[in-house]
């Protein structure tokens, strides 16, 4: 299976998440559907293992890889947590009677939870980056880049 080394998984998190947040802030739920695999493609963690599979790590880069995904690993569920009760609490507030100011406060607040978010999948990943290779890290941006450019295409 293409998920068996720790490696794929842990990259494959990393640029799920990444992905997910870039499109985050632009489509409400498109990030979850991103993240949960929904649509025509294969499932994120699918994707984004196979994409690591093609990067032929190291036991030894797979080793560092998954120390670094379990130092992230907490805070990182922990700060999706509060995403989604922020986010469920403005589907509320959406749907009720909250004033403007209201609504407004609490997107501020979800846009704050999601900067956050990216901070810390950005520090991951570039502690992550220092343990590939330069030509690693070439190949890794080639298949994002290639990736991304499939996404356009299914739209």
């Amino acid at each position: 299976m293409f998920l068996r080394h720790p490696i794929s998984l842990t990259l494959g998190t990393i640029l799920g998440l990444s992905i997910t947040t870039l499109f985050a802030g632009s489509t409400p739920g498109m990030a979850e559907a991103l993240a949960q695999g929904q649509g025509n493609q294969p499932p994120m963690n699918q994707r984004s293992g196979q994409l690591m599979n093609a990067l032929n790590p190291t036991p030894e880069q797979q080793q560092q890889l998954q120390g670094i995904r379990q130092e992230y690993q907490g805070k990182m569920q922990q700060q999706q947590q509060q995403m989604r009760q922020i986010q469920k609490e403005l589907n509320e507030l959406m749907s009720g009677n909250a004033s403007e100011s209201q609504i407004r406060q609490k997107h501020d607040q979800l846009m704050v939870l999601k900067q956050q978010m990216g901070q810390l999948q950005f520090d991951m990943m570039l502690k992550m980056r220092e343990v590939l290779t330069p030509e690693q890290r070439s190949q890794l941006a080639d298949l994002m880049q290639e990736r991304r450019q499939n996404s356009r295409r299914d739209r």
